[in-house]
């Protein structure tokens, strides 16, 4: 939690939802055999001693893109979810898109499942000129850059990535660079690689760029998107998961598995001021209606306590 991504920026969402509320106090696992309610956001289910149990499930894409996942990994995943669809008395899914895989595909009935989006985090915001610019210098940025932002995971396709870029970049030259921020290690050769990016940070990278890219095979939430659009970034996505849908007209959905579409899709970018502008205006635009609809505690209430959610 001290360097929140992924699971753990759902689960800081989720649980600050609650706090928030001032109708629940979250206690840690010392206190478990009092509470009334487990709730584990990890994806591992907790079942407890009789209490009601209630799970997050982040994302299926070990059942709908099996080669984004090593052996391991795919046997994990495969079942931690299993589990938390049987033994759970809720599950918790941050997306339209991972209920549906839940309801296809582990025949889970829908009266088990809540969707509860995740939010932008409040300091994703279009920051001033000033402040893109002096992140530009102190980190070395080059003038005009693509952004992806995320692990280093398998499931997030960067070798398509590396495909697309090494095309595009053939046609617009060496004053265009794309820049990699996040956990682990490997990418497209010649991209900068900044690592980890502290919070505070990120909406200035964002912001600066010509383009937030996740190619990802799936995404089961679409905040990263989310919080790319909250700064003005145009956004670029894989038509798959939770961020096709979350993006729609916004930005640019492509097809996760056709490298030429993405590196005409970013030289369109790059070289049309006009395109860049209409999609970053539209990114803003849905980031407002996004902070206008708040996520309702009443929600999560719901979930917790195993009642029907009150009427919007």
């Amino acid at each position: 939690m001290q360097r929140p991504a992924g699971a753990a920026v759902y689960a800081g969402f989720v649980l600050d939802l609650a706090t928030r509320s001032g109708e629940v106090e979250v206690v840690d696992g010392r206190r478990a055999g009092a509470a009334d309610v487990i709730l584990s956001l990890d994806g591992r289910c907790r079942p407890g001693r009789g209490q009601r149990t209630v799970t997050a499930v982040h994302d299926l894409g070990h059942l709908l893109a099996r080669r984004a996942y090593g052996p391991g990994e795919w046997l994990s995943r495969n079942w931690r979810v299993a589990s938390a669809t049987r033994r759970s008395h809720q599950l918790l899914a941050p997306s339209e898109a991972v209920a549906f895989g839940l309801e296809r595909y582990l025949r889970t009935p829908a009266s088990r499942i809540t969707v509860l989006a995740g939010h932008p985090r409040p300091c994703f915001r279009r920051p001033p000129r000033e402040e893109v610019e002096e992140l530009r210098r102190s980190l070395g940025l080059p003038e005009r850059y693509f952004l992806f932002v995320g692990s280093r995971a398998r499931r997030k396709n960067l070798g398509l990535l590396d495909a697309a870029w090494r095309e595009a970049a053939a046609t617009l030259g060496t004053a265009t660079g794309l820049v990699l921020a996040g956990p682990g290690a490997g990418g497209p050769p010649g991209a900068l690689d900044l690592g980890y990016v502290a919070l505070e940070r990120l909406p200035a990278l964002m912001a600066g760029a010509l383009a937030w890219l996740n190619p990802s095979l799936y995404e089961g939430s679409a905040v990263g998107a989310q919080e790319a659009m909250a700064c003005g970034a145009p956004v670029l996505v894989a038509a798959t998961g939770a961020q096709a849908r979350a993006v729609g007209m916004t930005g640019l959905v492509l097809d996760p598995h056709d490298h030429a579409e993405w590196a005409a899709a970013m030289v369109a970018v790059a070289r049309d001021g006009q395109v860049r502008g209409r999609l970053a205006a539209s990114s803003l635009k849905a980031a407002a209606e996004l902070r206008a609809a708040r996520p309702r505690w009443e929600v999560l209430r719901a979930a917790l306590l195993g009642e029907r959610p009150a009427a919007p």
